[in-house]
């Protein structure tokens, strides 16, 4: 990384804290990226619309790697940064995805369905609604459509339609 390039870093935070780190970065004039939409709550006896976070605990801020370690350790913002898997280091979100996301989030933040633990095909999998709920499968993509596909090993597979938010991965114990 250059020393004074600036990058994306994905930051969780502690629960239920998404804005109140959003108003310090802000204090401090730091870029950062909180994806929210508003809702309508029902209180007691009323409604009320409120802004929500729409990933939990998930800030992303735009700094420099020094200026993004001082946010947290020297003006003690309760910022986690992520960190990169393969390089162990903190995660970097490429700017052209940073940007294509947060395009999304500005047109249509109520119809984006976002997918903390993504599927992957090939992974066991259970319908929980819909007409083919309780069947469990490998996930499939045919024509860049979600399918089920139930085997009988040495007979036959058959798959069907599913929509993704019809499944959720089966728990392996």
């Amino acid at each position: 990384m250059a020393e004074q390039q600036e990058f994306w870093f994905a930051a969780r935070t502690r629960r239920d804290q998404e804005f109140a780190v959003r108003d310090a970065l802000k204090k401090l004039n730091v870029e950062y990226f909180l994806p929210t939409r508003k809702i309508v709550r029902e209180l007691k006896y009323r409604r009320k619309m409120v802004e929500v976070p729409v990933i939990r605990n998930v800030i992303f801020v735009r700094a420099t790697k020094d200026r993004a370690c001082s946010i947290a350790n020297d003006y003690g913002v309760q910022l986690f940064y992520m960190k990169d898997l393969s390089t162990h280091s903190m995660l970097v979100v490429p700017d052209r995805q940073m940007k294509d996301f947060m395009f999304v989030m500005d047109i249509a933040p109520d119809g984006v369905s976002v997918e903390t633990e993504p599927f992957t095909v090939g992974e066991k999998v259970r319908v929980v609604k819909g007409d083919f709920c309780g069947i469990e499968g490998e996930l499939m993509s045919i024509a860049n459509k979600t399918h089920v596909m139930i085997r009988i090993p040495q007979v036959m597979a058959v798959t069907v339609r599913v929509p993704k938010r019809f499944v959720e991965k089966v728990k392996v114990v």
